[in-house]
């Protein structure tokens, strides 16, 4: 373009802007959304026979209600190229292990948020998800998807950021949600056992269980112990309005049915305090039931087992900024 061509456009371009103008009109400033932080940890509530839980996460998916993806690396603190292993026995209770911290995304309603996992290879046990047994033998740990690219995706549905800093949970029940297959040797981790906790909007309900309600329930129910003699002993949650709690099971792949415990968590000897304690972490305020079983051994995670009983229930209400404290014993 030669220089008459340019001074012309130029002139041109002048008059356009000027046209339809005013000192009145005021720019118009497009507006951001608003911005919060969002943090996330992994935690989980034990299962008895294994030494270790190995997940390794990939990456964390956020979409908005508008379908837009925020997606985040999870990586080792040593080794950013590597992804990230965490032990989920080391983190229980309330113990959290961080995965994302102080990440920026937008305010506002959430469609789901995804993690994805490097499922077990058993060509490569050690970067892989594995489980260990009590005997040092290893497993693969599989979380299933469609498709077989070696992830698997651990997905849950709706949740709000607001406008300050958001710190989130996943909380994994491995009593509900580890599953041996009928062939081969891989573990199947499935997302029913796996919420996604608000930790400004949750508590922990803790206490224990005489000695003497222990042992009778052990008493009551001998004709259920294990080949070696031993009990399973937990606490197991529910819904206020359960008539008839029952065990673990499942109907339709990835939903808790109604009757069925919406947490639990083992009963563990302290040996400072010589008291049978237990921990449910990160629970809504509202109001439930927590029954008290020795027959957590003989839980399928899948099955109804008709041989399953609870041997003390109690109403318990969880109210938002305070810790629950229950007791079980035997005058109650």
């Amino acid at each position: 373009m030669n220089l008459k061509s340019t001074l012309l456009s130029s002139a041109v371009l002048l008059a356009l802007t000027g046209c339809g103008s005013s000192n009145d009109d005021s720019p118009i400033t497009p507006t951001d959304p608003q911005k919060s932080t969002f943090s996330l940890g992994v935690s989980d509530a034990p299962v008895t026979g294994l030494k270790a839980v190995n997940v390794v996460f990939d990456s964390i998916t956020l979409r908005s209600q508008g379908g837009e993806d925020f997606s985040f690396e999870t990586r080792e603190a040593s080794d950013s190229t590597e992804a990230e292993m965490v032990n989920l026995l080391d983190y229980t209770g309330d113990d959290i292990f961080s995965l994302l911290e102080g990440e920026d995304v937008p305010a506002g309603e959430y469609a789901w948020i995804r993690a994805d996992v490097i499922n077990g290879d058993i060509n490569n046990l050690t970067e892989t998800s594995h489980v260990v047994y009590e005997d040092d033998s290893i497993a693969p740990l599989i979380v299933k998807r469609k498709g077989n690219d070696g992830i698997g995706e651990i997905q849950l549905d709706g949740f709000t950021l607001n406008q300050t800093d958001n710190t989130f949970v996943l909380e994994f029940d491995l009593k509900k949600s580890l599953v041996a297959p009928q062939s081969g040797n891989e573990i199947v981790l499935k997302p029913r056992g796996v919420r996604l906790e608000n930790l400004a909007e949750s508590q922990d309900i803790e206490g224990t269980v005489s000695e003497s309600l222990y042992a009778n329930c052990e008493t009551d129910n001998i004709e259920v112990a294990a080949e070696d003699g031993s009990f399973g002993h937990a606490v197991y949650l529910y819904n206020s309005d359960v008539e008839l709690p029952l065990d673990n099971y499942e109907v339709t792949e990835g939903e808790t049915p109604v009757d069925a415990p919406l947490a639990t968590a083992n009963v563990v000897l302290n040996n400072e305090t010589s008291q049978y304690e237990f921990e449910l972490a990160f629970i809504t305020p509202g109001d439930y039931q927590l029954g008290y079983t020795c027959n957590a051994h003989i839980d399928d995670a899948e099955l109804q087992d008709e041989a399953f009983t609870l041997y003390q229930v109690k109403p318990v209400a969880v109210v938002a900024g305070e810790d629950t404290e229950v007791t079980f014993d035997i005058a109650q």
